[in-house]
């Protein structure tokens, strides 16, 4: 390091930092004290004795937050952000955080998450939808369903608690009007024709991405309508049909074509494509089953099955549900169907599922809105049978799983010997989703291993050259952004495959992001900048949701859009801010 350096050089304001009394405020407000050994109040001293480079050689200047709280409670004034950041600018690489910054490293897409909050702060809701584009071609849709892995990694929630940033995600597609116009440029066409099999987020990503490039695409689709299961298993109150369809619309508008009502084997072949003249074919078959089990009374009247109940309620076909439904299940598909149950007819629905509430794959906000619209949850409990008289469901018999998983962590589940009876008129088993691969008529060499079709990792590429797979049907059950990032690598990789250089970052949007870095950015926080709490979306009351299918989570208004945004910390401007970002 350069020890070699005074304190004088490096900092400017000697005196500011030798008024530190040691009296701890900064510390004992500090959100992360204690957090793997961070404490500021050490950091200041080490600059009050010269010890530059030993502090600068430690995590700690990285550690910190840079919220500010520290400085609104010092009884000096010390500006000690001023000391941390340039430490930063001094710290070994090996403490450096990993380029762009957590959200976006943690977000499947990698979409420039403080890119677009910070757009939004600044009231550029077209710039903040535009810059989203770039990396997804559904803003809208991933604004209500996307599990947002990144406020997960946000470092807000250090502080208090993380940027709401889905709901953000959706305020800057709600307001933005539609598609910008330099979202809808196409590159000259290059004469290559290529197929893609399946109609939902990974298909119609790849798409996109490929009519973008100047290829000319074609979508067959097996059933009426685009969207695969954006459309067929995620309910209407989650995801309204006007906003699937304008996104959708937005996409085939770019010159797709799409066949809808053409399945893959009953339809045509992949040798007919072949002479047809497509010279690269992208398969996004999905989940679209409901993956079934042995249990006795499986097959009575009033036995419904998840995902085919789903969508059938989303084809608008009338669902006689009856007063009392047991959901069996614990992932987001069987939330969704207990939720969607109280929409059509049920008024008592329980839940039961072999995980314990901890353990349960669903989403802990779908979990909190199920118990809070009166659904009864049984965590822990397996079905052991169900029970019926002439032909009916009069309940189901359920036994005590007392751990889902083994010691290696794989999915075994055990009982012991209690057992309880729910009285129940129908019954909806929602455990899994499965693949229906009887489509590829075994005519040609895929491999397939455990249901799903194996491709390379790099490239999404089967056994079959020219022939690529991706999203659910590849990986198992998803998320929608990670069949949205699953299809553009395969239009990256099939780009490739016909001479191209599968660039998908660059295709004649004018990207919002280049004035936003080379803005000046000083790091200072208003004072009350770090007890700045979260803003949550608005939601419907409990007393209008369950007349039809209105949507629950609604949108924020552009005061509370842009309170939210200026919570964000500015992680990759800090990081530019120290001559570490990934462009310095």
């Amino acid at each position: 390091m350069r020890g070699d350096l005074t304190l004088a050089e490096k900092f400017s304001d000697v005196s500011m930092f030798r008024t530190c009394e040691q009296c701890g405020c900064c510390s004992s407000a500090c959100p992360i004290t204690g957090v793997n050994g961070f404490n500021v109040r050490q950091i200041v001293r080490h600059i009050e004795l010269d010890l530059i480079d030993e502090i600068a050689e430690t995590p700690y200047p990285w550690g910190c937050t840079t919220c500010g709280r520290c400085e609104g409670v010092c009884p000096n004034g010390i500006a000690i952000l001023d000391i941390i950041r340039p430490l930063r600018s001094m710290s070994p690489e090996e403490f450096v955080p990993a380029a762009p910054v957590p959200c976006t490293n943690a977000c499947p897409a990698g979409i420039d998450v403080p890119g677009y909050v910070r757009l939004i702060a600044q009231g550029k809701e077209d710039e903040a939808c535009q810059l989203i584009l770039e990396k997804v071609p559904f803003p809208g849709i991933l604004g209500r369903v996307c599990t947002h892995p990144c406020e997960d990694s946000c470092r807000r929630g250090d502080v208090n608690e993380a940027i709401s940033i889905c709901a953000l995600k959706r305020f800057a597609a709600d307001k933005a009007g539609g598609l910008p116009e330099g979202g809808l440029k196409v590159a000259d066409d290059t004469g290559h024709k290529v197929a893609i099999i399946g109609a939902g987020p990974a298909g119609l990503t790849a798409g996109f991405y490929l009519r973008k490039m100047g290829h000319q695409v074609t979508i067959f689709e097996a059933r009426p309508k685009p969207g695969g299961m954006m459309r067929y298993g995620i309910p209407y109150y989650r995801l309204p049909e006007d906003v699937l369809e304008r996104e959708i619309d937005h996409i085939l508008g770019l010159g797709i074509e799409l066949k809808t009502g053409k399945a893959l084997d009953k339809n045509f072949d992949l040798g007919q494509l072949k002479e047809e003249g497509f010279e690269a074919v992208f398969m996004a078959l999905g989940l679209q089953r409901s993956r079934r089990i042995e249990l006795e009374g499986a097959g009575l009247d009033d036995v419904f099955w998840g995902i085919d109940f789903l969508t059938e309620v989303n084809e608008g076909k009338e669902i006689g549900l009856k007063e009392r439904v047991l959901v069996v299940g614990g992932g987001n598909v069987a939330v969704d169907v207990a939720l969607t149950a109280l929409r059509v007819g049920a008024t008592d629905v329980t839940l039961a599922c072999l995980e314990s509430r901890e353990e349960m794959p669903a989403n802990p906000w779908e979990i909190e809105m199920a118990l809070e619209e009166g659904v009864r949850l049984l965590p822990s409990w397996g079905p052991q049978r169900i029970m019926g008289e002439n032909g009916r469901v009069t309940g189901i018999e359920l036994v005590r799983c007392s751990s889902v998983f083994d010691d290696d962590g794989n999915f075994c589940p055990a009982f012991d010997d209690t057992k309880e009876t729910v009285e129940a008129d129908q019954v909806i088993l929602a455990i899994g989703q499965t693949a229906h691969l009887s489509c590829l008529g075994g005519k040609e060499s895929y491999k397939v291993e455990k249901d799903l079709i194996v491709v390379d990792p790099e490239t999404h590429q089967t056994d079959l050259p020219g022939v690529f797979a991706g999203g659910d049907v590849v990986t198992g059950p998803g998320t929608i952004v990670e069949a949205i990032t699953a299809g553009r690598g395969a239009a990256s990789s099939m780009d490739r495959f016909l001479g191209g250089g599968g660039n998908t970052e660059e295709w004649g949007m004018r990207s919002a992001e280049c004035g936003i870095k080379s803005q000046e950015y000083d790091g200072k926080r208003e004072k009350g900048f770090a007890d700045l709490g979260r803003t949550e979306a608005p939601t419907l009351s409990l007393s209008e949701r369950h007349e039809g299918f209105p949507e629950v989570e609604l949108c924020f208004s552009e005061d509370q859009a842009i309170m939210e945004a200026n919570r964000c910390l500015q992680c990759d401007l800090e990081l530019a801010l120290a001559g570490r970002d990934q462009d310095g």
